[in-house]
């Protein structure tokens, strides 16, 4: 039997291996997208909670009087269970509060997340807010002093 000085095709071990490699791809291709499913829905329970966090917020700047302004919390359900709580404390600024606004839940994978506001809250009336930007009307001039002789 003469063997071909010049081989042609494929052998079987050649294929097997390049099979194996495209095999290992695929299966990368696919852990990654599981990776990417749980990123996606960990972004979009965080700006969830963000919202709520913003609108507890707002909430609380809308409360009058503002010596009602108290320590609070409350659950909703969402895309997940949000714990949103919200801490009030005083401050060294008279008329003025400190407010904490938390927003805790666990992802899917059970992990605990968390996100938090932090604002100052001032008891001057908020329908007062635009006289601020008010211009002053103008002072009188005061004379000039006299040349010096």
């Amino acid at each position: 039997m003469r063997t071909p000085a010049r081989q042609r095709g494929t052998s079987l071990f050649e294929a097997l291996i390049a099979f194996l490699v495209l095999s290992l791809g695929m299966i990368a291709v696919a852990r990654t997208q599981g990776t990417l499913r749980q990123d996606v829905e960990l972004a979009r329970q965080r700006s969830e909670a963000s919202r709520l966090a913003q609108q507890e917020l707002e909430r609380v700047r809308a409360l009058r009087p503002f010596t009602a302004i108290a320590s609070a919390s409350r659950t909703v359900d969402a895309s997940a269970h949000y714990l949103v709580a919200r801490d009030i404390a005083a401050t060294s600024v008279a008329n003025a509060k400190a407010a904490s606004i938390t927003v805790s839940w666990a992802d899917r994978g059970g992990a605990a997340q968390r996100i938090a506001l932090h604002s100052i809250l001032d008891g001057s009336n908020p329908a007062l807010s635009g006289a601020f930007t008010l211009a002053l009307p103008p002072t009188p001039a005061a004379p000039p002093p006299p040349p010096p002789r």
